[in-house]
């Protein structure tokens, strides 16, 4: 079984008999058979102790997804079913570096990198062949603008329209309930918790993405699920959160099309005149 959770504290990674924690540059192997206790508490942390260590809390990752807390949880209590803990767990605990992965091209992260090289170059090349001051007063706003367009289209879609786009074209819906609401770490929102039944017969308890400020009366709620991802699921209407989206997604619009706009017609006015 490989099951890794990862969050806030580093990340545990349960593989060939073992968790691995890792923490920065530090990584921790702790056998099965040096694990006293697991502790979860069902939606946000897990926590290991070692059997024998009087001195120490163990080791604990939190993570703001409880569908990964509970699984690996689940995994880990699956794993050391007939494994009988030592006396002194610590001593069997190892400490070494962990080892730095190599920057494949295929990373996200040699994405990105490559992305701003090739957009920085673009923009010093534009500097170059444009001696206009109106089309470097355009290229100026569009070398801050557009980046922030650009996130700004990227979180609207992502955190707000891409689910309810791709629910609308092959989501199925069906009746649920609202089992519990889960509260933000500062207590400054909720997330529904939604209990339904899928048409395959499959009974799915989901934590909702859509983020709401008060409690409804009516616990009965209408689901739309993918049945390709069942993770992807809304219930109600959730018009605040498709607001926000569009709200976003407006500003990165603008923020985009703007600043290329006027330097496309400052270049073109150029053309026609000269």
């Amino acid at each position: 079984m490989k099951i890794v959770l990862k969050g806030r504290g580093g990340a545990m990674r349960l593989e060939s008999g073992e968790v691995r924690v890792v923490r920065g540059r530090a990584t921790w192997r702790i056998p099965l058979r040096a694990i006293g206790a697991v502790e979860c508490d069902g939606r946000s942390s897990v926590r290991l102790r070692i059997s024998g260590d009087t001195s120490g809390d163990g080791f604990r990752v939190s993570s703001g997804n409880g569908n990964a807390v509970g699984t690996f949880a689940e995994g880990l209590r699956q794993a050391m079913e007939g494994v009988t803990p030592v006396a002194d767990g610590v001593a069997l605990v190892t400490t070494g570096r962990t080892p730095r992965a190599p920057l494949a091209p295929t990373t996200r992260a040699a994405r990105v990198s490559m992305g701003v090289c090739g957009y920085l170059l673009l923009l010093v090349l534009l500097f170059t062949v444009l001696d206009a001051p109106d089309q470097r007063g355009w290229l100026s706003a569009a070398a801050f603008l557009l980046p922030l367009g650009a996130g700004l289209l990227t979180v609207a879609w992502k955190f707000f329209l891409r689910d309810p786009w791709i629910l609308r074209r092959r989501g199925v819906t069906v009746p649920g309930q609202i089992v519990q609401y889960r509260t933000s770490p500062k207590q400054q929102a909720m997330n529904p918790v939604l209990r339904f039944t899928t048409a395959e017969g499959r009974t799915v308890t989901h934590e909702s993405s859509v983020t709401v400020m008060t409690r409804g009366r009516n616990p009965a709620v209408d689901v739309t699920y993918d049945p390709q991802d069942l993770s992807r699921v809304r219930g109600g209407r959730a018009l605040a959160h498709m607001s926000m989206g569009l709200i976003l997604a407006a500003f990165g619009a603008t923020a985009t099309l703007l600043p290329l706009t006027g330097l496309i017609t400052s270049v073109l006015d150029s053309l026609l005149q000269g």
